[in-house]
């Protein structure tokens, strides 16, 4: 994924095994916000099922007050806890790093969309 306002390039590479994500890979460079949001994704996706996974997708763009374009999707399963990725909610304050903390979860969706 790229963000073409400040340039960061995160890479996403994922190993599903039978519905999990049994190990994800981040590369590529960014700034501060990309990187720990990268960081903390990583930690709260592996070995996960990749339901769960999109749920949690879901919720953390929420969480950046994204609204979906799909209005048929199912609701957001809110009981799934955000733990330590609720530090990233300040970012919602500056709206021109949204993009920056979302960067590596649109890389996770794209990575999901190929892996199946």
């Amino acid at each position: 994924g790229l963000n073409p306002l400040c340039g960061d390039e995160i890479q996403v590479y994922l190993d599903v095994k039978e519905g999990l994500v049994s190990d994800i890979k981040i590369g590529g460079q960014g700034c501060s916000i990309s990187q720990s949001s990268a960081s903390m994704m990583s930690a709260a996706v592996k070995g996960k099922p990749v339901s769960e996974i999109r749920n949690l997708v879901r919720r953390f763009k929420h969480m950046m007050s994204i609204e979906e374009d799909d209005t048929n999707a199912a609701p957001i399963d809110e009981s799934q806890p955000l733990g330590d990725l609720e530090a990233l909610r300040g970012v919602v304050k500056f709206p021109v790093r949204i993009k920056c903390a979302t960067l590596s979860w649109n890389t996770l969706l794209d990575a999901l969309d190929q892996s199946n």
